[in-house]
């Protein structure tokens, strides 16, 4: 009963933290596409910073936050595995 109690926590760990990089990558796309018209008013390397945002900005963000995101998943493993395995 208890390897199916620390199964089904490994489990919620696992789906929150994906929730939580899904939901913030929505979020941060739909704020930038928000605010592209008042972000263009600034420049950043002499491209309009809501269209630098869009084009670069945003897939290096979201390429980080999955980096962050497998770390983060291979520390809730190691956390709940009772094996070498992981």
């Amino acid at each position: 009963m208890s390897e199916q109690r620390s199964r089904d926590r490994h489990r919620r760990r696992t789906a929150l933290l994906a929730a939580f990089s899904v939901l913030t990558a929505v979020v941060a796309v739909a704020a930038v596409v928000a605010t592209t018209d008042i972000l263009d008013a600034y420049g950043f390397l002499r491209f309009p910073l809501g269209f630098y945002l869009l084009a670069q900005g945003l897939l290096i963000g979201i390429v980080a936050m999955c980096f962050w995101s497998a770390r983060a998943q291979e520390r809730i493993d190691r956390a709940f595995s009772e094996s070498e395995e992981f």
